[in-house]
């Protein structure tokens, strides 16, 4: 079950990479049916990006919302190095998820992220990652998730919005878990929103 989750969100991102592997089979999409940015990959791959939300714990695609709280979310996104353009010029990124709540669990992660335009201005946002936690028990905790291990697979996914070329807002859920390599294995998610500036 967990990892059909895990297989679950990340489709988008492989979706994306199988979308940069096949430039001509986009190109013959781009008509006047479609915008003529649809399918583009690394549009801003150039520019490095901030992003800040707000987002609530134990809420996303496959939750349980056994438990509740808020989670500040917040990345750093590079500039996508020339030898990834094979792949759709990911750009790397560092970021974490800090929980307000009595018995707090925090995340620190990173890994690449991958956007495709769908307009001008709409897109969508895959993540695929690493990320370590500050859980004090792993196991069997009773105020969060059992996690498993301190070593966790970040998954992220979002859909955007360009205000303007640099500003954007997102729609944005992330999902950690160590796909049945531990003991326990809950998973943790988080869904909310967030803004980002790119510079």
């Amino acid at each position: 079950m967990i990892r059909q989750k895990i297989v679950a969100l990340a489709s988008l991102a492989s979706l994306l990479i199988a979308a940069a592997a096949t430039p001509s089979h986009a190109a013959s999409l781009s008509t006047n049916i479609l915008p003529a940015r649809f399918g583009e990959l690394g549009r801003y791959s150039d520019k490095m990006e901030a992003r800040l939300g707000v987002m609530a714990y134990d809420r996303g695609f496959f939750s349980t919302d056994d438990f509740s709280g808020t989670v500040i979310n917040g990345e750093l996104l590079f500039r996508s190095p020339e030898f990834l353009e094979a792949i759709g010029s990911p750009r790397p990124y560092i970021g974490f998820d800090a929980a307000i709540a009595h018995d707090p669990v925090h995340f620190f992660y990173a890994g690449l992220n991958w956007d495709m335009s769908l307009t001008d201005r709409l897109y969508l946002s895959a993540s695929l990652g690493g990320s370590i936690n500050t859980a004090r028990n792993l196991i069997d905790p009773t105020t969060y998730k059992a996690l498993g291990c301190r070593v966790l697979f970040h998954l992220g996914a979002g859909i955007g919005f360009d205000i303007t070329p640099n500003l954007t807002i997102q729609a944005y859920a992330d999902h950690f878990s160590d796909a049945n390599l531990c003991r326990e294995n809950n998973g943790a998610e988080a869904t909310g929103v967030r803004v980002g500036y790119r510079f």
